[in-house]
């Protein structure tokens, strides 16, 4: 009767492909279904925006590192759009308490997110909630009778506690309308009537997770606003609160490296008298590098809690000479204090405004590094027209130009040297890394700071440049000191510069004619292209306290005095002919040399930012420019003429190109890029006929071309065919809506870092997919591109190891394997890219990955996925203890979970009605399934799960037609109940199993297949008898069990050490 253990297999395997093989068919089918769009609830929604903008916060010291592989140019430091989040049930609300602290809030430019309203065109609701949600800074909810009755304020209650706990820097407020916190706290009253509900649709995860919300912000101090409390007092109140909390938001500086500051922080706070009611003016002066900008942020910082608005503007002596200077400075005063952005076309009207508008509010306003040619009462106005208590802060090299002040009773305070201990102090800080000096350095560390003067500047730049150098070094470095006249900083300063290599002079000398402020990535191609090696030399530099890099790591940065000494450097290299410097950042010198014809050699950068009528340059002006690296050309100027063998080592040239009048002479040859590595004409009138685009294509170094904003291209210009280029920038074209003629042949960038796409023009992307042609690809923005073939072209972009930052609104396939790069360690949290960006992603497939060790919660942004419809998970690193919710992904049809040991809850599993497959495999960690609303289920395995306890709602499932369980080690009890569909049941490796309740089943009858192996704890097969379709039963292993009887007389059966 029985047949051997060979046979049964062979058969069994063919039962378990026959029934399983349609199942993996539908699988595969189930990507060719065209999905409805997301049905939204929006009755309770609840969520709104203005327009307004948040204070800008201080400008910080910067890190002390530099990175060259760090794509911070191209991935933005994360910002926050909103300030305030409100969240409330619209019906019993909207029209009361909500409304009024709403209005509340816009008078104050607050920028609050409070409806509907403001949800971005075309993404999904819950998307822009959490988005709006992860970008504020102080929640509100306002908790009234029907809160808990909408699933809506419940997720965004989640979100928001979630969002606290995860910075402590977030604040909750909460308001309890007409109800009692204690009902919120406890889930009684009106709430408990809401979740009696509530378990009738959702998962008791979910319930749990809504509960302890409401637990965590019913604890919380808030208002309790009854029936009869005046609604605007209370609205008052907490715009109050609100305002009093954000302020702290803006108050930050670096103190470490500050040495003896308390002392002149209560002179001036003494100063300020910030007890009366007058407009009072204090002026900050001594000499560069004293540390005035560093005292006035930390007075700044103490004391902006006591005004309405405040306003830092930096470096105005330099800022002032710039294009458009005076307005950058009004423009900056007027929108921290209005909060929105302000066009301002003549210095008059800036003042206008500041005096209508910003003078209405008690402000704080420093300005610092101001000189005689900034006039105050010009710029600002005049400050006895401020409201009472305002305070302004100004700080200049120059007394003579605060005593003009003296009509506004400004208080002068002289910033004073270091005493020689303290200066001791802050030299060992830089020079040993602690405050003191080894006993074998104290001689020669107090020799050489008392060369120093006290200012803290040199004593930084010098200290550093000492640091782990040897004893004869400081010794030959003190004799320099020495030769200094005392009054002399910068000639102190320049001592760094002079033990500099050439390649780190230049680039020092660039950064202070040019680039400061500016972000680092664009110099850095150009450098590393003259073998400048700009890694190692911007390390150095830093190290050397020369150069800095902005908090955001994406901006240079250096000291006013650095700056000075610098240019200073490059003046004294021709200072009776200025044209013949190697660099020219001043109009004037730049239009005598370029229109006189007065290039040399020695010139290596020019730039030019004030705006002049456009101009031809014609090629006569660039004779004998031969070591010219650098040109940023006049606004709206245009190249003409014949220009062979002209600028042969120009590696960069940034030109807004103006067409000028009809009948023009646009004529331009032989303009050859050899070595040009960055082109830049973004926002030109370049035309398809500039004579530019014949050399485009044969421009090898080229590493990057900027054509966005280039309104009059009618058709792509022929890329280089050396595939050198790694940044293509297409993005914000207007042109070709209609025509759409255009192919991108994209199939010899394999170089490609970033590449952002236009919305309309490219018809086609030919060459291959992204995936398998730019493996280096960081960024990519196709979120506006319209291509026919787009999906296509993306198919493959998950496996990008590189990839950081990916924009796209049609998305429907996701797969990334490997990307370690996306996801190593950075400076900053690195992410795997929000999956909200991805509202139509209908399958995600994200496999052996490195996640961001401090992320609590990977995968940001999965809970938004409404349309997916299949989830594969394995292997994410650093090991993840649990998943953002799945509750809400109404059409996912199939789940795959594999090799993730610390996952200890996948929250929502249970709910997710149209699941049809689930793999969960080495989850080893988890403990219990709850599988109750799982009412599709066809196919269930699970895998290597050693700690797993307890499965729940099998009587749920009553689909299921394969159920696997294999190496469950702690499972103890296997519940049948419901079953009315299973066919196929395989049970391995479960050793504490003792027995399997066959008899259970709703309708045993259907079973056809059963393999139960290695089980040595079985007793008992119960129902084997009602078994009436069984065609394989394969036992092997199951060492205590008792005889098997009424078998079917068909039956094929393997019973191998029973």
């Amino acid at each position: 009767m029985f047949s051997s253990g060979m046979t049964s297999n062979i058969r069994g395997a063919a039962t378990f492909a026959a029934l399983v093989l349609p199942l993996i068919l539908f699988y595969k089918l189930l990507w060719s279904r065209r999905r409805s769009t997301f049905n939204d609830e929006t009755s309770d929604n609840n969520c709104d925006s203005t327009s307004q903008q948040p204070d800008s916060q201080l400008p910080l010291p910067a890190a002390q590192y530099f990175d060259p592989t760090d794509s911070s140019d191209l991935l933005p430091f994360p910002s926050v759009e909103y300030e305030v989040f409100l969240s409330f049930r619209g019906s019993d609300t909207r029209h009361q308490i909500t409304d009024i602290l709403f209005r509340f809030l816009v008078h104050l430019k607050i920028h609050t997110f409070k409806d509907d309203d403001e949800l971005r065109k075309g993404e999904g609701i819950w998307p822009s909630l959490v988005k709006a949600i992860g970008q504020s800074k102080i929640y509100v909810p306002i908790l009234s009778k029907s809160y808990a009755h909408s699933r809506w304020c419940l997720k965004e209650l989640v979100e928001i506690v979630e969002n606290m706990r995860q910075d402590k820097r977030r604040i909750v407020l909460p308001i309890f309308y007409m109800v009692d916190p204690r009902d919120v706290r406890h889930q009684t009253g009106p709430y408990r009537d809401a979740f009696r509900e509530h378990e009738k649709n959702f998962d008791r995860q979910t319930i749990q997770n809504w509960k302890a919300a409401l637990t965590t912000v019913g604890a919380l101090k808030g208002w309790h606003v009854t029936h009869n409390d005046e609604q605007s007092k209370y609205a008052d109140l907490v715009s109050d609160s609100i305002w009093s909390h954000l302020r702290r938001f803006y108050s930050t500086v670096e103190t470490n490296e500050l040495v003896a500051i308390d002392g002149h922080v209560e002179e001036v706070v003494k100063r300020l008298s910030l007890d009366f009611k007058d407009v009072t003016m204090v002026g900050l002066h001594g000499m560069g590098g004293i540390g005035k900008t560093t005292l006035a942020k930390v007075v700044y910082n103490k004391i902006l809690s006591h005004f309405d608005r405040c306003s830092f503007v930096e470096n105005i002596r330099e800022t002032q000479h710039q294009n458009d200077g005076i307005f950058k400075i009004q423009k900056k005063i007027i929108e921290d204090a209005t909060r929105k952005e302000e066009r301002v076309c003549d210095v008059s009207q800036g003042r206008r405004i500041i005096m209508d508008r910003v003078s209405q509010f008690k402000v704080l306003i420093v300005l610092d590094d101001v000189d005689e040619e900034f006039k105050f009462g010009e710029v600002v106005g005049n400050p006895r027209g401020f409201v009472s208590g305002s305070r302004f802060i100004v700080t200049s090299r120059d007394c003579k130009m605060l005593s003009r002040l003296n009509e506004n009773k400004c208080k002068l305070y002289e910033v004073q040297a270091l005493s020689p201990s303290h200066s001791v102090k802050l030299f060992s800080k830089h020079a040993f890394k602690k405050d003191y000096p080894p006993p074998d350095y104290e001689i020669l560390s107090n020799d050489i700071v008392s060369t120093m003067g006290g200012l803290p500047l040199a004593l930084e730049v010098v200290g550093s440049l000492l640091h782990r150098e040897e004893k004869s070094i400081w010794e030959a470095k003190l004799k320099q000191l020495r030769e200094v006249p005392e009054k002399h900083a910068i000639e102190r300063l320049k001592i760094s510069y002079d033990a500099l290599e050439y390649e780190a002079k230049e680039i020092f000398l660039d950064i202070a004619c040019f680039y400061i402020g500016r972000k680092k990535v664009k110099p850095f191609y150009m450098w590393n292209d003259c073998n400048f090696n700009p890694t190692i030399n911007i390390n150095l530099l830093i190290q050397r306290s020369m150069v800095k890099i902005d908090q955001d790591g994406c901006r240079f940065q250096m000291h006013d005095q650095l700056r000075d000494m610098g240019r200073e450097i490059v003046r004294r290299e021709n200072i009776e002919y200025p044209w013949m410097r190697s660099r020219i950042w001043t109009v004037e010198t730049a239009v005598e040399l370029l229109h006189e014809k007065k290039g040399s050699e020695q010139v290596k950068a020019i730039e030019v930012t004030t705006p002049r009528p456009y101009t031809n340059l014609a090629s006569e002006c660039f004779v004998n420019l031969s070591s010219l690296r650098y040109f940023k050309a006049p606004p709206d100027a245009k190249l003409k003429g014949d220009f062979d063998n002209l600028l042969p080592n120009l590696r960069w040239l940034k030109m807004r190109y103006h067409r000028g009048r009809l009948g023009d002479d646009d004529h331009l040859i032989n303009f050859h890029m050899k070595k040009l590595v960055i082109l830049d004409l973004s926002g030109s009138d370049v035309c398809n006929d500039w004579g530019g685009w014949t050399h485009l294509k044969m421009a090898n170094n080229l590493k990057t071309l900027n054509l966005s904003k280039c309104g009059r291209l009618t058709r792509l210009p022929e890329l280089p065919q050396s595939g050198s280029l790694e940044v293509l920038d297409l993005s914000s074209y207007r042109w070709l809506k209609s025509t759409r003629d255009d192919e991108l042949d994209i199939g010899k960038l394999r170089n490609l870092m970033v590449l952002r796409l236009p919305r309309a023009c490219i018809k086609k992307i030919t060459g291959g997919t992204i995936g398998t042609i730019s493996k280096g690809l960081r960024e990519l923005d196709v979120e506006e591109c319209e291509c026919e073939n787009l999906a296509h072209v993306l198919a493959d972009v998950g496996e990008l190891q590189s990839l950081q930052i990916l924009r796209t609104r049609s998305a429907k396939r996701l797969v990334i394997t490997g990307c370690t790069s996306l996801l190593q360690e950075r400076r900053w949290p690195v992410q795997i890219p929000n999956l909200s960006n991805f509202p139509r992603l209908r399958i995600l497939h994200l496999k052996d990955m490195r996640i961001d060790g401090k992320q609590s919660v990977a995968l940001e942004g999965l809970e938004c996925l409404e349309e997916l419809e299949a989830l594969i998970l394995g292997n994410l690193q650093p090991p993840v203890e649990r998943l953002p919710s799945l509750s809400h992904m109404t059409k996912l049809m199939s789940i795959e979970i594999m090799d993730m040991p610390s996952l200890r809850e996948i929250e929502g599993f249970g709910s997710l009605m149209s699941l049809f497959i689930v793999k969960l495999r080495n989850c080893s960690s988890l403990e219990r399934l709850e599988l109750s609303g799982l009412r599709k289920l066809r196919s269930l395995q699970i895998m290597d799960m050693p700690s797993l306890r307890e499965i729940e709602g099998f009587a749920s499932l009553k689909s299921l037609a394969t159920l696997q369980l294999t190496d469950c080690t702690s499972l103890k009890m296997l519940d049948l109940s419901g079953l009315e569909n299973l066919e196929v049941l395989d049970i391995s490796r479960c050793p504490k199993l003792e027995t399997v309740a066959l008899s259970s089943l709703s309708n045993p009858g259907k079973l056809r297949s059963l393999e139960i192996m290695e089980m040595p704890s079985l007793r008992e097969v119960e129902g084997l008898a009602n078994l009436k379709s069984l065609q394989t039963l394969n036992l092997r292993g199951c060492t205590s069990l008792g005889n098997v009887t009424s078998l079917g007389t068909t039956l094929a059966v393997g019973n191998d050490k029973c």
